[in-house]
């Protein structure tokens, strides 16, 4: 973006309430709240009268199509038609997504929730089960205009654009370059037999919540994208899989009331952590010129970050060697 005005600079109040009250022809109250998101620019707005809270969420510039965003909230209705826990963005007009000076955006209902800071056996099979149904829904769509996080699709295209836009200090050139190399030469070979479907791509428990006589809630699926089942266990579990035997077999034993979990795929877990390291890395260098990256990431590019990223790269490569 550099030379170019930021486009979140044209998000103002009057304007996030002018377009809002356009769209669904309500009148709202002169409050408005932002919440916490770097990566979208996420406000909480008052409907006057009812009191009525909504979550207007403007997607990051050059990040997802239309056509993917699309996507993601079309799977949220078939989810939520298959009364899965899930949110799903309001209609106005017959369409979900809107624009404003070329930022798409999209409105919610406000749905609080208590945040789940760790899960116990109940609350892990509850997971599993949610996770084996979403899965059931997505196994049949293998074809998406979303990401396809493999090795060979997502990850080199990520390391390609880190090597050739001069990102890297010349001086870590080599050693990134090598152990790139070597990381992608054993990944490629255990995602050949790999199922991949659609899945969340981003469950952590940042993205789960307990509703009160509801239940666990799965939300944002920002990141969703063509990958392994195993992608969205492996970021919930609170230590490597050598550690997680009890957590795992919770979750399976959940998962696999709906949907078969392949053991086997466990084993690609430390490929996976090296595989978001190095897409974070990428879509760090991508963002890097907004005005306020450095205020969220003040450390990313410096020495220390690089040398950093080839530790944790190489000690995830030698663990699934192991």
């Amino acid at each position: 973006m550099s030379g170019m005005q930021d486009p979140w600079n044209t998000l103002t109040f009057d304007s996030i309430l002018t377009e809002t009250e356009k769209v669904t022809g309500l009148k709202l109250s002169n409050l408005v709240i932002q919440r916490n998101s770097y990566v979208n620019r996420v406000y909480e707005l008052t409907v006057k009268q009812s009191n009525q809270k909504l979550i207007v969420k403007f997607y990051r510039p050059g990040r997802w199509t239309k056509q993917m965003i699309q996507e993601e909230h079309n799977f949220l209705f078939e989810l939520a038609s298959a009364e899965l826990p899930v949110i799903v963005p309001l209609i106005f007009n017959k369409q979900t997504l809107f624009n404003f000076n070329d930022i798409n955006f999209t409105i919610f209902p406000k749905k609080g929730g208590r945040a789940i800071d760790e899960l116990n056996q109940d609350s892990w099979t509850l997971v599993g089960r949610l996770l084996g149904r979403i899965h059931l829904i997505g196994k049949p769509i293998q074809h998406s205009k979303r990401i396809i996080w493999t090795p060979e699709k997502a990850t080199k295209k990520s390391l390609n654009y880190l090597l050739t836009n001069d990102f890297i200090p010349i001086d870590y050139m080599v050693s990134i370059e090598r152990v790139a190399d070597f990381f992608m030469q054993k990944a490629s070979l255990l995602f050949k037999q790999e199922p991949l479907f659609l899945i969340h791509g981003d469950c952590h428990l940042g993205n789960l919540i307990h509703r009160p006589e509801e239940g666990i809630y799965l939300v944002d699926f920002d990141d969703m994208c063509i990958g392994p089942a195993v992608q969205d266990l492996w970021m919930l579990l609170p230590g490597n899989v050598k550690q997680c035997d009890k957590e795992i077999n919770w979750f399976i034993d959940g998962y696999e009331t709906f949907s078969s979990f392949n053991l086997q795929s466990l084993q690609l877990i430390p490929i996976l952590k090296v595989m978001r390291m190095i897409h974070f890395a990428s879509w760090c260098a991508l963002q890097s010129n907004d005005a306020s990256f450095k205020k969220h990431f003040p450390d990313w590019g410096s020495t220390q970050y690089w040398n950093q990223l080839i530790r944790e790269i190489q000690e995830n490569v030698y663990d699934y060697e192991e």
